[in-house]
């Protein structure tokens, strides 16, 4: 599937956001539409097919859980990924419990949205088949050679497969440490401690951070 084939939905009532997000979109290629509320992201999903919908946590009226609590009824194998705020990681957690594949945080990264991007397109290409451990050990396979992209497409693959495992979300913060981006760093090492709060390799990396403090509400 080229880019230009692949059909993505923006779901944001901050006219701001759906506009930065869409035009990082396009410029990569990739066929945008958008949305300003849970109602009008429905009637856009119930008219066509979309490959990857970004839907925003928090919106008045429909908020982000309730709308992906209604996307994954009409379209259960379709990717949606989360909008966060910084310190919602309980949040994000319970997103993806309801079946989002993954979140972004604002504020966005170009780079990071066109890696998460390319991320789910090659999740799609893996599938779902594999145990949590032979996921895990092609990930590390894929990281042996650099294949980092693909490391990180096992990695959430096996995210998926059982949320109450912390080595996927511990090895994404690795990845994401190691590239340079700290904060998605942390995010991941706090969600690998909601998976399993006595898991030491994640709160030893927190503590090796200075970041082995109460988490931020939600």
């Amino acid at each position: 599937m080229t880019q230009s084939q692949v059909h993505i939905l923006v779901v944001d009532d901050e006219r701001n956001i759906r506009n930065n997000l869409g035009m990082v979109l396009e410029a990569e290629g990739y066929k945008v539409d958008k949305a300003g509320n849970g109602d009008d992201a429905l009637l856009r999903v119930r008219e066509g097919r979309y490959d990857i919908v970004f839907v925003d946590i928090q919106m008045p009226k429909m908020d982000g859980l309730e709308l992906l609590g209604y996307l994954r009824g009409l379209r259960p194998k379709m990717p949606v990924v989360m909008l966060t705020a910084y310190g919602t990681v309980s949040r994000g957690v319970e997103a993806m419990k309801l079946g989002a594949v993954d979140f972004l945080e604002k504020p966005f990264d170009p780079k990071n949205i066109l890696v998460l991007c390319e991320e789910i397109l090659q999740r799609q290409k893996i599938g779902m088949s594999g145990t949590v451990d032979e996921l895990l050990h092609l990930a590390e396979l894929a990281r042996e050679r650099k294949a980092y992209v693909e490391a990180r497409g096992h990695l959430k693959t096996a995210m998926m497969r059982d949320l109450t495992r912390p080595e996927p979300y511990y090895q994404l913060a690795e990845l994401s440490e190691s590239g340079g981006n700290l904060r998605e760093a942390l995010h991941y090492y706090y969600m690998a401690l909601e998976a399993r709060p006595t898991f030491a390799p994640a709160r030893e990396a927190l503590k090796r951070l200075g970041h082995l403090a109460p988490r931020p509400a939600a």
